[in-house]
């Protein structure tokens, strides 16, 4: 299959439904589809991730031999919508694979950064969160960053910190 060809005319949701179904039927085409979020055409690339996303939200036992590639495409992508639907493929893994150094790294500064978009900084704040209970020293600098983000953000990421300083307890007042 012509898949660059696919992505480009990728328009609606029913669209993304029927290459996903004919993805869970050919999984030998998702190093295919893969090998297109590494594209430098930007809609190409993040067309092929948000496939891989919805992929992932059907049958993420298909993905899960790909992370290791997908979490590598992640950490060098220049695009925010392949780092968008990559990083929702790595959060709702549950693979170890997940805790990354590099990619903390990359989600502190994608959640302090007003230029990253709203859904990347989101994601980026959940991933952190997700790691804390494993990793608790992380816990005071993450509250710091998401209380300097609150002062400047957009509301969604007012929400979003204001929702995870909550859990944490931590509740600006």
């Amino acid at each position: 299959m012509d898949w660059e060809n696919e992505l480009s005319t990728l328009l609606e949701e029913r669209n993304i439904t029927l290459i996903v179904k004919y993805l869970m039927a050919s999984p030998q085409d998702i190093p295919a589809i893969i090998e297109l979020t590494k594209k430098r055409n930007e809609k190409i690339a993040w067309r092929a991730a948000w496939v891989l996303d919805h992929l992932n939200m059907h049958r993420p036992e298909v993905t899960h031999p790909y992370l290791p590639e997908l979490l590598q495409i992640l950490k060098e992508t220049d695009f925010n919508g392949v780092r968008r639907s990559l990083l929702k493929i790595i959060i709702n893994s549950s693979s170890k694979i997940n805790e990354d150094g590099e990619l903390l790294d990359l989600c502190f500064q994608w959640t302090i950064s007003p230029a990253i978009p709203i859904a990347v900084r989101a994601h980026g704040m959940q991933y952190i969160y997700n790691l804390l209970p494993k990793y608790p020293e992380l816990e005071n600098e993450f509250i710091i960053s998401l209380e300097t983000t609150r002062e400047d953000a957009s509301k969604g990421i007012q929400s979003k910190a204001r929702k995870i300083l909550s859990a944490l307890g931590k509740t600006k007042k």
